[in-house]
């Protein structure tokens, strides 16, 4: 009876341990056609091992805590819009590497920030059976999620064409359930979107910037149309 006892007991944590587990949240980033100019410029993204595999842990109230894979993020968004710039683009480990491309790109790990407000659901929660009655006001989580992405884009030899911090505009997202894939998508949503944003803002500050127009002029890179 002891052994059985034991087994249950180790069984119970084993789920309050998995139930508490983070939860892997990739962001499937898509970045949309940003309606740039392209040039015969050719650029490479440098991408550490540390930043590749850049996994920050997001404890979001509300949803629970997720494991965000933001290096892979990171490098899915920016090789996607930079192709929409450069007539190739490299990915590196080493910026060593990079000595055939006429710009290089160097990102920092992005900062990633997210809260939820589910104040309603929980006070509903609390009428106990009257839940159901006041459930009809639509007692909705929202989720609001931003990132700062910080970048420096430089020429062959080592010209200095951007340099800054892109913060992004707060995304929400709302949920009218409780279950935890709702509340999962609607944080993966507001990262995303908070991202694409991001990288959407570094993308055309470069490509409006003097100092990239005047060093594209000296490598005789004429834009021409996508």
């Amino acid at each position: 009876m002891g052994s059985i006892l034991r087994i249950v007991q180790v069984g119970v944590l084993g789920v309050a341990v998995s139930s508490c587990a983070p939860t892997p949240l990739p962001l499937h980033t898509t970045m949309d056609p940003l309606k740039v100019r392209k040039t015969s410029l050719t650029a490479t993204l440098v991408m550490p091992e540390s930043l590749k595999n850049a996994t920050p842990r997001k404890e979001v109230s509300c949803a629970g805590t997720f494991d965000v894979p933001i290096g892979v993020e990171l490098e899915t968004g920016m090789t996607q819009a930079l192709s929409q710039v450069f007539e190739s683009v490299d990915v590196v480990e080493d910026k060593r590497l990079a000595t055939r491309s006429d710009v290089i790109i160097e990102m920092a790990i992005p900062d990633l920030q997210a809260e939820g407000h589910c104040t309603l659901r929980r006070t509903l929660y609390a009428t106990g059976p009257l839940y159901f009655v006041f459930a009809m006001f639509d007692p909705s989580d929202t989720y609001e999620g931003r990132v700062a992405l910080s970048g420096t884009v430089t020429g062959s030899a080592g010209q200095q064409l951007l340099t800054g911090t892109f913060n992004s505009k707060t995304h929400t997202k709302s949920t009218i359930t409780t279950d935890r894939l709702n509340r999962a998508f609607a944080v993966e949503t507001v990262f995303r979107e908070s991202l694409i944003d991001t990288i959407q803002q570094l993308i055309r500050t470069l490509v409006k910037s003097p100092e990239f127009h005047e060093y594209a002029d000296r490598r005789n890179a004429k834009p021409v149309q996508p």
